[in-house]
C-alpha cells in the first residue's frame, strides 16, 4: 500500500486505539489487584488439621455491589472451601488474627460452617472481601 493510504488509516485507528487503552487501563489494573489478592488469600497458612480439598470450589469475583448496597465502588471477593477437624471456635481464632492485605486495605474475613460430615470433619468456607471507591473501572460505575 502506498503512503497515501496509511496516513488516513492511522488517522482513524490511532484515536480508537488510544481510547481503547484509556478505557481498559483501569480494568487491567483491577484485574491485577484481584489476582494479587487471590494469591495472598491462598498464601495465608491454613489452620492445623485443615486442608484445601476443594480447589474446584474456589470463587474469585470482581464487580459492583457484591455485598449488596449501591454506589460507585469496586468489590473483590475470594472464597475457598476447606475441610477441617477443628471446631468452629478454633477456626474463628485462627482467622480472627488474620491480616491479609486486600486490594487497597486489610481484607475482611467471613467464615461459613457446614455440619460435621459422617466421615468426621466439617467444611468451612473462608471468604475474604475488600472494596474501594470507584477509580475509573467501568465495571464498578
Amino acid at each position: 500500500m502506498s503512503r497515501s493510504v496509511w496516513i488516513p488509516l492511522a488517522a482513524v485507528f490511532a484515536p480508537i486505539a488510544l481510547a481503547f487503552g484509556l478505557v481498559m487501563m483501569p480494568v487491567w489494573r483491577d484485574n491485577a489487584r484481584l489476582e494479587a489478592f487471590y494469591g495472598r488469600v491462598l498464601d495465608f497458612p491454613l489452620p492445623p488439621r485443615t486442608r484445601d480439598v476443594f480447589p474446584m470450589d474456589r470463587d474469585v469475583i470482581f464487580g459492583k455491589n457484591l455485598a449488596m448496597g449501591s454506589g460507585r465502588y469496586c468489590d473483590y471477593r475470594v472464597r475457598i472451601t476447606l475441610q477441617t477437624a477443628l471446631t468452629p471456635q478454633e477456626i474463628h481464632r485462627h482467622y480472627g488474627s488474620a491480616s491479609i492485605a486486600g486490594a487497597e486495605s486489610k481484607a475482611m474475613i467471613s467464615l461459613y460452617f457446614e455440619d460435621e460430615g459422617p466421615a468426621g470433619g466439617r467444611r468451612v468456607i473462608v471468604e475474604a472481601y475488600d472494596s474501594h471507591d470507584w477509580d475509573g473501572d467501568w465495571r464498578c460505575y
